[in-house]
């Protein structure tokens, strides 16, 4: 009775984080894309770029923490192949997003880090109506 509260807790945390997440990072990319063109959205995007990276972050914790306790309350079968790649995708998208939090610090060119970031994003979206 309770493990079936807590799977619909933290399957409804596991989509927060992913829209958190997913939405952070597609914001990311449109402000990144437009601030090449227009110098004041460019100097716009320093001062959004850490509130939407928090955004992104959040998300990223959600997921991760859902995700580790989602298979305890689950009972189907998973396809385990599907879930490793998701993981795999998940940890490139913590490094990624590490990277460029560094470089952002820095004041280096993130556009294509943020474009690898998104698909990332998006590929774990598609992955995980699948698994």
């Amino acid at each position: 009775m309770y493990s079936m509260a807590w799977l619909e807790i933290f399957n409804f945390l596991h989509f927060l984080g992913l829209a958190f997440g997913l939405g952070g990072a597609t914001i990311a990319a449109i402000i990144s894309s437009k601030a090449r063109v227009h110098r004041e959205i460019r100097n716009a995007m320093t001062k959004l770029m850490p509130s939407i990276s928090r955004l992104i972050g959040f998300g990223l914790f959600l997921l991760i923490v859902s995700g580790i306790a989602l298979p305890f309350f689950i009972t189907w079968p998973l396809n385990k192949n599907l879930l490793i790649l998701k993981h795999i995708l998940v940890a490139w998208i913590l490094v990624i997003g590490i990277w460029i939090g560094i470089r952002t610090k820095k004041s280096k060119d993130i556009r294509g880090l943020i474009k690898i970031n998104l698909i990332l994003w998006y590929a774990v979206t598609l992955l995980s109506a699948f698994v």
